[in-house]
């Protein structure tokens, strides 16, 4: 007996479905600004999130989702690290990086 072949497209939108999930927990992180700029849960978890992103879309093929999410990743290791200024242009350089990822998964 053979086994049933592996449809990727339901795989593809499993993936799609989760990273929609995913990016609006990331805008609700980044509605907890003064807890990302004290260096809070809230810095963590979106320092995760990207993270998640950047690998996930790599694997299904979603560059610019990895892209994205690297540059993310960066600013909350740089806010980690102090080297950058939890400031204004931060935020909403982070705030846009997130709109440009669900722009990406827009239906």
């Amino acid at each position: 007996m053979s086994e049933p072949a592996l449809d990727m497209s339901e795989l593809l939108d499993l993936y799609k479905e989760d990273a929609r999930r995913m990016i609006e927990a990331m805008r609700d992180t980044c509605r907890r600004w003064n807890e990302i700029s004290a260096g809070g849960t809230a810095r963590q978890e979106l320092r995760r999130m990207s993270h998640q992103l950047r690998g996930s879309g790599r694997t299904y093929g979603y560059h610019n989702v990895s892209q994205i999410s690297k540059a993310l990743e960066q600013i909350m290791q740089r806010l980690e690290k102090h080297t950058l200024s939890a400031d204004d242009r931060v935020k909403r350089s982070i705030c846009d990086k997130i709109e440009r990822l669900a722009l990406i998964f827009q239906d």
